[in-house]
């Protein structure tokens, strides 16, 4: 057997990888369990490499993938990228822009070409890297929400849904990015707090002395009111309603309106209403059958014609200070007062967002929605963390139609045909044919936009399982509904609710029946990575410098659903720490045992049945991997990957490594079945962590077993049973073991010194001490250790205390009584300060009122047992003195 002396996964990574991939280890196989798992993976847009966040998402994944296989379901896991299309076509311009090209110079089809070349070197990088991530995906399945089949299948959902009045065209109000010169989505406009100001204007009832005070931030817009509105319950203003104000400026009658919708405490409660330039508005507008269309400013932020003596000015400036003045000189404007507010930005050019009516296709929402709220309020699925199912329960119940349509040539168009001339949409089809014969193929145009990404995105869960209403494919029958979606819970509207949309719709039940939320990876002062800030970290670096698994174990271990993950590389460190010393543990077991030639299930058996003639630090830490395997499968099923990730490592690093190998050292000669604990434990321990980090554990193991494979092994079954009272008992030795080895620390006695020791204890304690006397004399250096009644007289001896057990050892040749003093008076703060922490939960109310009394109980027996430890050290402390 070779086993490298060093822990370098440069020399294995990539090759345990690629040897897998070849070998076909991420497809389905046949189904042990006559279960399956599929996660539908969030395809990362092709617009460049991916972030940290990327691989947050494909090692939680990739965790829950591998531990299914193990375990023996059929699993399917297929990889793809997105199209995204306002962000690929912004990030291909500003490329071809340094060639000095442009894509209205280059037109629409050679601009397409450009953009294809594009998605094929970014879609490779992408895939790179997700296997640079240890992703077991199914390679041979990869798709992309643009390719053939996506196309085909987009164009039959939009057409299918038109048929079913379910999409229509018309006008609404939506958001314009001037710089894209497209509408986009609301999770496309980042919004940021700016220092405004507040203007006070006063509006006069028409035909009387009344007069009262509008606020708005926009005064700009004031041109094109249709009314002001006040809350029907409002006392100031109860006998204005259903009269006319004169609008400033324009000098025209607008109505005075009661809506439930005003807030009352805003600025002065009466508000101007503006349906064409203000989403909020655009809706109490049509609740009063108010003009919606009349726009005074244009998509780029320039007032309009319908604005007069203003018309091209730039709205946000020039015509709002011209405004202001002529109100000033009016004597409308009371007065202006500093104001903050929040202003939306696109995200992609950094252009100020226009709301703006527009003639768009729209999905109706709240109608398709209906099934969703059906499946979700009979429990057809579940949300992880729960605390999200209000802010679904936000959104679900009151979506407004949404707007698919986007002013881009990148993406999925919109099979619409109109006549040429006059503009009359003529038929939705996959096939123009016949229109074309019945109206001549130079009157037809095709609509130019494409589909928001999110329309392509939402089909997701069961496109890429091949699914077509006509022959919904083997993958789909199989593998459909997949049983979790795994994402970030910032995407729950924008994409989550989309694809249970279109599951709902298609396939008359849930997509996925668990959706499992991710908070955001920060840095680890906690704030978001962003490059202006400096602070962003490449997952390629990080694995280039430290290693796949050292990262994967990062971004798994502290990651809570739902809770923002504060990532620092003093974690990857650590990580890379404990991975040598998982290394240095298994070649030390392969060293002296040789090569593991029985299977995992083959040792079990051997041991469940020889249980009998076990020495008790074997049957211990048998007890101890029954309890981890139960743990750690409980974590894996109830997705609490990081607490039960964290036990396992405490476990692997506190007990099999700092005991139970030590103890297999000193017993390896007298034990008759010591090679088959080590072999058991080390094998179990590889398939617990493989989830986490599967490289590393695949070289062990392959290394161990003479090449067998982990990927195609079985997750640990332990029928074992526990001894939770021989567990109690070494936990009792162990604290032992700890504090001689405290003890001989602080007093400089030599690694290799042994001493002798004197122990006074009850009876109990005492046959746990004896019954393993040589792991005690072998773990604690001793030479020797008697129980003794009363030992308070010995003179020259360092003294420790344990639960019931004094422990007085024998170090006259290191003495320094004022080193001793000083670690006893240490020894007795510390104490205290524990004492402390339990009085603080004790005199809690509510923690002595809900906690079980059995748990009060066992608080007050440590206070009790803590304040005689003090005691004992005190009186050693005086002894000294």
């Amino acid at each position: 057997m070779e086993f490298a002396k060093q822990y370098l996964p440069k020399s294995f990574e990539e090759k345990i990888y690629s040897e897998s991939e070849a070998l076909g280890l991420f497809e389905p196989t046949p189904s042990r369990t006559g279960k399956t798992f599929y996660i539908p993976i969030p395809p990362p847009n092709v617009t460049g490499n991916l972030h940290i966040g990327h691989a947050l998402t494909l090692t939680l994944e990739d965790i829950m993938i591998r531990y299914h296989r193990l375990k023996g379901d059929s699993t399917i896991w297929i990889p793809g990228t997105d199209h995204a299309g306002i962000a690929t076509q912004a990030r291909v311009e500003k490329e071809i822009a340094t060639q000095g090209k442009s894509r209205v110079g280059l037109g629409r089809e050679k601009f397409l070409e450009e953009v294809w070349k594009w998605k094929d070197q970014y879609a490779t990088n992408i895939n790179n890297q997700i296997r640079k991530m240890g992703s077991s995906c199914d390679w041979t399945k990869e798709r992309f929400t643009f390719d053939a089949k996506s196309n085909q299948l987009v164009e039959h959902i939009f057409m299918n849904l038109y048929k079913k009045d379910l999409i229509y065209r018309g006008e609404y109000m939506v958001n314009y990015s001037p710089g894209l010169q497209s509408v986009i989505s609301d999770i496309e406009v980042d919004y940021q707090e700016e220092d405004a100001f507040m203007y006070y204007i006063t509006y006069f009832v028409s035909g009387s002395d009344n007069e009262f005070t509008i606020a708005t931030t926009r005064p700009e817009t004031l041109l094109a009111d249709q009314a002001v509105a006040v809350h029907p319950k409002d006392k100031r203003y109860k006998k204005m309603i259903g009269r006319k104000a004169m609008l400033p400026i324009a000098n025209v009658e607008i109505p005075i309106i009661a809506d439930d919708t005003v807030d009352r405490e805003f600025g002065t409660g009466a508000v101007k209403i503006t349906p064409a330039h203000d989403a909020n508005d655009f809706e109490m507008g049509k609740r009063h059958g108010l003009r919606l269309d009349y726009s005074i400013i244009d998509k780029n932020g320039k007032m309009t014609e319908a604005a007069g003596i203003f018309a091209g000015q730039d709205a946000a400036t020039t015509a709002r200070a011209n405004i202001v003045e002529l109100l000033k000189a009016k004597g409308n404007l009371l007065k202006i007062e500093p104001y903050k507010h929040k202003v939306g930005y696109c995200s992609r050019s950094g252009t100020k967002i226009e709301t703006i009516i527009s003639t768009q296709w729209f999905v109706r929402a709240q109608e398709m929605a209906k099934k969703v709220i059906k499946g979700y309020e009979k429990k057809e699925f579940n949300i992880v963390p729960s605390r999200f199912n209000k802010s679904f329960e936000d959104w679900i119940y009151n979506l407004h139609d949404w707007c698919i349509s986007r002013q881009l040539w990148w993406g999925h168009q919109i099979p619409a045909y109109y006549h040429v001339e006059t503009g009359e949409l003529l038929g939705v089809t996959g096939d123009p044919t016949a229109l074309y014969a019945q109206y001549g193929v130079d009157n037809i145009r095709r609509d130019e936009d494409v589909l928001d990404t999110w329309f392509s995105s939402g089909i997701w869960p069961f496109s890429i399982l091949d699914w077509h209403p006509e022959n919904p494919g083997e993958l789909f029958k199989q593998f459909y509904p997949a049983q979790v979606l795994e994402t970030g819970y910032d995407i729950l509207f924008f994409w989550v609710i989309r694809m249970l949309m279109f599951g709902y719709e298609y396939t008359d039940q849930t997509p996925f029946k668990t959706v499992y939320l991710h908070g955001l990876v920060l840095d680890e002062k906690g704030r978001k990575m962003s490059k202006s800030i400096g602070n962003v970290l490449d997952p390629l670096d990080i694995i280039k410098e430290y290693s796949t698994d050292a990262l994967r174990l990062s971004l798994a271990i502290g990651n809570t659903p739902g809770i923002n993950l504060s990532f620092s590389m003093k974690l990857v460190e650590n990580n890379s720490l404990f991975l040598n010393k998982l290394w240095n543990v298994a070649r030390f077991v392969a060293m002296n045992i040789g090569e593991v030639t029985q299977s995992h299930q083959e040792l079990h058996d051997v041991l469940l049945k020889s249980n009998e003639t076990l020495l008790p630090h074997e049957r211990w830490i048998l007890s101890r991997l029954r309890a981890i395997i139960d743990a750690v499968t409980q974590g894996m099923e109830e997705y609490d990957f990081s607490a039960k990730g964290q036990e396992l490592i405490t476990f692997i690093r506190d007990e099999f490594a700092d005991f139970a190998v030590e103890e297999y050292k000193l017993t390896k000669e007298t034990s008759p079945h010591g090679r088959e604990v080590m072999a058991y434990g080390i094998l179990t321990i590889l398939k617990l962590l493989h989830p986490y980090i599967p490289l590393v554990t695949e070289e062990l193991y392959q290394t161990l077993t003479g090449g067998k494979i982990l990927m195609n092994s079985e997750w640990p079954i332990c029928t074992i049973p526990r001894d939770e009272s021989l567990e109690k008992d070494m936990i009792l030795l162990y604290e032992v073991i700890r504090e001689i080895r405290n003890v001989r620390a602080t007093k400089g006695v030599k690694p290799g010194d042994m001493v002798n020791a004197v122990i006074t204890t009850g009876k109990k304690s005492a046959e746990v001490l004896i019954a393993n006397t040589p792991i005690l004399l072998g773990l604690a250096k001793l030479s020797h250790f008697e129980i003794m009644k009363d030992a308070r007289t010995l003179q020259g001896f360092s003294y420790a205390v344990v639960r019931d057990i004094e422990i007085y050892l024998d170090t006259s040749a290191h003495v320094d009584t004022e080193a001793e003093k000083e670690r006893l008076k240490n020894e007795i703060k510390n104490k205290r300060e524990y004492i402390r922490m339990i009085d603080l939960k004790l005199t809690n109310q509510d923690f002595v009122r809900n906690a079980p009394e059995k748990v009060v109980r066992i608080e007050q027996d440590k206070r009790r047992q803590a304040e005689e430890q003090v005691g004992k050290l005190t009186q050693k402390l005086e002894n000294l003195d």
